[in-house]
């Protein structure tokens, strides 16, 4: 690498001179031809030799020579390509002069006489001073002019003169070694002002790279930080840039939301590798399906988003999203084998006009919820009734916390029943919150809310500690022991530890955690191995499990086995009208076939009517919760209403 630096440097410095030489040569030659014919004119005046001429006319001719070969190389860029051979050349042709000019006086008559010898003398070293002066830059071009004439005369005088010229001629051989010592100096002085502004163009051009190649990596960079690693597309961070730009903008925007159906299943069954083939086959898609200006995004695991901005959005985005859907009808090959996949799409367009883009995504979202839970696999766009439910739930959002600091929530009671006997054997906490401005909010809304919020930790607190309270009040009041069931979400089995919080409070109450039965959906049941570990400490602490809104979700009789349940409530879908529905009755009494064996207890839930009791009891449901039995109450007044009924039985009792 040294060797390398040190031989282009070489040719650098070569270039640096022959440049200044070709440049400096012109003015060299015009000053040769003038003085060439300022000698010949003294000397023919001094004895009028013919000879004299020719000699003008071959030193003319050679410095046009000489002056046409720099023209020709200063044309063809030699001094660029190859700078060696111009300065050889130029030193031949110099040194061709030199020789042409020492004939003067070597062979010219006048420096027979002695008067002839000073002002000669002084022409042709002043001729030799100023060739070395203009080529200070290659020494070697000038000195080969140079030594010829002054050997030549310095030895005419030497020949010819007495000793006042031996002195001269020894001033003179002086001067010629401090004009040649000048020479090899102006050559080392110009080599060493080219060696510092190469350095220097080096160092700028070492920076300029180091620049380039730091401005290269950030870009790299920055592509990585703007980019998902497994798809190339855009990722959150680049989104949400992207997208507050596009919403700020004032023109029309849309957003397209859309995730896998059930792409965890394919990660569990078909492992992660193969997971990651659908992702990376479902971007190659979505590129295809979108336009030249839009901007495909993957937010994180099987979520997507497309980003439209500009005219007719509100027709762009779900044609769009029909390709996208149309695209995936289509089975994915993943290790040679086809996979069915499908996806739920949410849209949200504004048509113009600045828009906060967390709005904009809270649309999509809401959009994308509806059509899961419109059944999977289709596209729903955010409408005006969605535009209802987002500003109901934005303003419970607002106003959650605030409700929970202010003790505004409170629980009621609904009585749970046997059949047969009508006893109470136990309560279902239902959360209430009368909001001033939207009413009643349903308990779901609440449940997610406070999951948004990162309320729900608290807000399970509120209702276990009132769930406690409930049941120290039932003791006190010296009712028969019977348990509460509290609605636990699961999405709260994988956000905190409902168990843990559940039974800290119990024991604060002094309450066996036996009469407090944990209530969950059948989501859990879908995907038990997510939910595990919270399940498996639920039946650690001996809390009771039910399985509520069973018949409307997705459960299958191997879920069921795999979880330590307690109690079956079944869905009030199916209780209302069951005296008269004969496909209900069917899918009871398949649902007590299954459950009984296995001891579970089955809740059926809105029973409303004396016949629709009697026919769930002889289908085989042993316990019934509705309105028959009891509307929801506040606790006290579920205190007392368990008191009076107590105290009518054994009135009734005491009667028979």
């Amino acid at each position: 690498m040294i060797r390398a630096d040190s031989s282009f440097r070489a040719i650098a410095l070569a270039k640096a001179q022959a440049r200044t030489a070709l440049r400096n040569i012109r003015l060299t030659l015009i000053s040769n031809i003038v003085i060439a014919l300022s000698l010949a004119v003294l000397l023919y005046r001094e004895n009028g030799e013919t000879p004299i001429l020719w000699w003008l006319g071959a030193a003319s001719a050679l410095a046009l020579v000489r002056a046409w070969w720099v023209a020709r190389l200063a044309r063809t860029g030699a001094a660029e390509t190859a700078p060696y051979q111009v300065l050889h050349h130029l030193t031949a042709l110099a040194f061709a002069s030199g020789l042409l000019w020492c004939v003067v006086p070597a062979a010219v008559g006048v420096f027979a006489a002695q008067q002839g010898i000073d002002y000669i003398t002084f022409i042709m070293i002043g001729t030799s001073t100023g060739a070395i002066i203009q080529s200070a830059s290659y020494a070697r071009i000038s000195l080969a002019f140079a030594m010829p004439v002054m050997a030549a005369t310095l030895a005419r005088i030497m020949l010819t003169g007495n000793g006042s010229d031996y002195i001269i001629a020894l001033d003179g051989l002086f001067l010629t070694f401090m004009l040649f010592r000048a020479a090899i100096g102006g050559e080392r002085e110009f080599i060493a002002s080219q060696t510092t502004a190469l350095e220097a163009t080096d160092l700028a051009a070492s920076l300029a790279s180091a620049n380039s190649e730091v401005l290269s990596t950030n870009r790299a960079l920055e592509q990585i930080a703007r980019a998902d690693p497994l798809t190339g597309l855009a990722n959150r961070s680049h989104f949400r840039e992207a997208a507050a730009a596009a919403c700020r903008s004032g023109q029309g925007v849309a957003f397209v939301l859309f995730d896998l159906d059930n792409f965890k299943t394919i990660n569990d069954t078909r492992g992660h590798e193969a997971g990651d083939r659908v992702i990376a086959a479902v971007a190659e898609l979505l590129r295809s399906a979108c336009g030249p200006h839009d901007l495909p995004v993957r937010l994180g695991g099987d979520e997507f988003i497309v980003v439209l901005q500009g005219d007719d959005v509100a027709g762009r985005a779900p044609a769009l999203a029909r390709r996208l859907s149309g695209a995936l009808t289509r089975p994915v090959q993943v290790a040679g084998q086809p996979l069915a996949i499908s996806c739920s799409i949410g849209i949200a367009a504004h048509p113009g006009g600045p828009i906060d883009v967390e709005d904009m995504f809270a649309r999509a979202d809401a959009a994308l919820y509806r059509a899961k839970d419109d059944g999977r696999a289709c596209i729903r766009l955010f409408d005006a009734r969605m535009q209802e439910e987002f500003l109901l739930q934005r303003c419970i959002d607002s106003d959650l916390p605030g409700a929970l600091a202010r003790g505004e929530l409170h629980l009621e009671f609904q009585p749970q029943v046997a059949l047969a006997t009508g006893q109470v054997v136990g309560f279902e906490a239902l959360l209430r919150w009368h909001h001033p401005i939207a009413g009643l909010i349903p308990p779901p809304d609440i449940v997610h809310a406070a999951i948004r919020l990162q309320l729900s930790a608290r807000l399970l607190s509120f209702i276990g500690d009132a769930a406690c309270a409930f049941l120290r009040a039932l003791d006190a009041s010296g009712a028969p022991p019977v348990n509460v069931a509290v609605n636990v979400s699961p999405r709260e089995l994988t956000l905190h530890l409902p168990a843990r919080i559940l039974m800290d409070l119990t024991q604060r109450h002094g309450i066996d955690p036996r009469r407090i039965e944990i209530e969950i959906t059948e989501e859990a049941l879908f995907d038990p191995k997510q939910c595990a570990r919270e399940l498996q400490r639920i039946e650690h602490y001996g809390f009771g499990l039910a399985i509520d809104d069973f018949g409307v979700g997705h459960s299958s009789i191997s879920n069921l086995m795999s979880v330590a349940l307690d109690t079956i409530k079944i869905d009030r879908s199916f209780v209302h009208g069951v005296s008269a529905n004969r496909q209900n009755q069917q899918l009871i009494a398949a649902i007590t076939a299954v459950a009984q064996p296995l001891g579970h207890r089955i809740v059926a839930e809105g029973v409303e009517s004396q016949g629709e009791a009697e026919t769930l009891r002889m289908l085989g449901c042993s316990y019934g919760q509705g309105w028959l039995y009891g509307r929801p109450m506040r606790a006290a007044d579920a205190v007392a209403w368990l008191a009076g009924l107590d105290e009518e039985r054994r009135s009734e009792r005491q009667l028979a």
